[in-house]
């Protein structure tokens, strides 16, 4: 699990979670160089594993990608 402070919210976030979001950050980096600076804190979270504290900006960015990431629920 790696830890993220956004904001003032902590998230705990499991490696395989991080790969991916940071794949999709990577992805975007080309038209937003938000995404492509979350890509380069990604990648330093999954190397040193250590806790993460995101700037504002940082954390929208994030959050945005945690909101296309999640599947919508199921319906009956």
């Amino acid at each position: 699990m790696i830890d993220f402070d956004l904001n003032g919210r902590k998230v705990a976030l499991d490696e395989t979670t991080v790969r991916r979001l940071r794949a999709k950050a990577k992805a975007g980096a080309g038209s937003s160089s938000m995404l492509n600076d979350l890509a380069v804190i990604l990648a330093r979270a999954l190397s040193e594993g250590k806790p993460v504290t995101l700037r504002r900006a940082e954390a929208r960015a994030l959050e945005r990608l945690l909101d296309r990431d999640t599947p919508p629920p199921a319906r009956p």
